[in-house]
């Protein structure tokens, strides 16, 4: 094999083994025809995993009894990809949709074998990345029939389906993006989207940025942080009061703010980091500071108890992390809500933010209350 077609196959059928890869884009030139109903679509599946060019699939359609061999890679990416195409800007313009004959891609169900060939030629085409070809027109994917086949997964490791969001081309484009990829990952779940697969170190570190900037902005009735005793009864604060926070117990999730201090570290990273803080900062700053505070008793308690290599250098960047930012947030902070006094212990220790925020937690933590 030349190290021509040696690129087109790795397009369709990765070496890195994630398939999701080529059967998007596959999906995506077949166009929205393809979610017509639950056959159709659960058909089209199959003949796309009958064409990839995967010993794998090839082995697991012996052993499937007639379900779809699909695996936790690719189903992350085929919400990924239906949560984007199926929102209120989400058509994508597909082969099938912009064919010479002009027709829409949408005639009826035997259309999906005829499409599926010249699909694959798309694939082969400079143009068959979709996150370039989305336009503003209402969507024609029918989600309700995507979400129905997800259900048929329900067998796989949710978990790892989660943990998995983290490729290359995640990015979460709007408020609308996330809603509906959260309703498509609770469909297939049935349980939502897990707090510790997602605040964990992730490669695509600016993907999961637009993930958690989007969850601090959506509401709980979209997603519902998990947290533990005391960040809900600092989140509950913000009960009966007018403001503008949309999920305070987003803010006062420890799991949140850590990862978020760690992504600041990243130079590329910090501008935005900041602004999301900046947005925090005005609606729920007694929920940040709070959250600030336990969090760095909790970190530094954690460094001192560790005695073996690995956990212990965790344990230290866990407390290292995000101290620049840290500083930025305590000299907006402090003024807010402490007398004059302990604001000055405090800007004594302006090269210490560890000593700062310990003396907070040990003489101010209940003057944010």
């Amino acid at each position: 094999m030349n190290s021509n077609n040696k690129s087109l196959a790795d397009r369709i059928s990765p070496a890195s083994g994630d398939t999701g890869v080529g059967i998007v884009n596959i999906l995506m030139d077949l166009g929205p025809a393809c979610t017509g109903n639950a056959a159709t679509f659960r058909e089209a599946l199959r003949l796309i995993i009958q064409k990839l060019p995967n010993p794998h699939f090839q082995h697991s359609q012996q052993q499937s009894n007639g379900n779809i061999p699909l695996k936790e890679m690719a189903i992350s990416r085929l919400i990924h990809f239906f949560a984007a195409v199926g929102g209120g800007g989400g058509k994508v313009q597909t082969q099938a949709s912009k064919g010479a004959n002009g027709n829409d891609g949408n005639n009826n169900n035997n259309n999906t074998k005829t499409s599926l060939s010249a699909a694959f030629v798309g694939v082969f085409t400079d143009d068959n990345d979709w996150t370039n070809n989305i336009d503003s027109s209402p969507s024609e994917w029918n989600l309700d029939v995507v979400s129905q086949v997800l259900g048929d997964f329900s067998h796989l490791n949710w978990s790892l389906v989660a943990r998995s969001f983290d490729f290359p081309e995640f990015k979460v484009r709007d408020a609308r993006h996330l809603e509906l990829l959260l309703a498509l990952y609770r469909k297939g779940a049935q349980a939502h989207l897990p707090l510790d697969q997602i605040t964990v170190g992730w490669n695509n570190n600016l993907g999961q940025l637009t993930l958690l900037e989007y969850l601090l902005a959506v509401p709980p009735s979209v997603y519902a942080f998990q947290v533990n005793a005391e960040e809900a009864a600092d989140a509950a604060t913000l009960d009966g009061v007018a403001t503008t926070c949309p999920n305070p117990r987003g803010w006062a999730s420890a799991k949140i703010l850590q990862r978020l201090l760690h992504l600041s570290d990243q130079k590329p990273l910090h501008q935005k980091v900041r602004e999301i803080f900046v947005v925090g900062l005005l609606s729920c700053p007694e929920i940040i500071l709070c959250a600030l505070v336990r969090l760095q008793l909790s970190v530094a308690s954690a460094a001192a108890q560790q005695t073996s290599g690995e956990a212990k250098a965790i344990a230290a960047a866990n407390a290292s992390a995000g101290m620049p930012m840290k500083g930025e947030l305590m000299r907006e902070l402090i003024p807010l809500f402490f007398q004059t006094q302990h604001a000055a212990c405090c800007e004594e220790w302006a090269g210490s933010i560890e000593e700062a925020l310990v003396y907070l937690a040990k003489h101010c933590r209940g003057s944010v209350h």
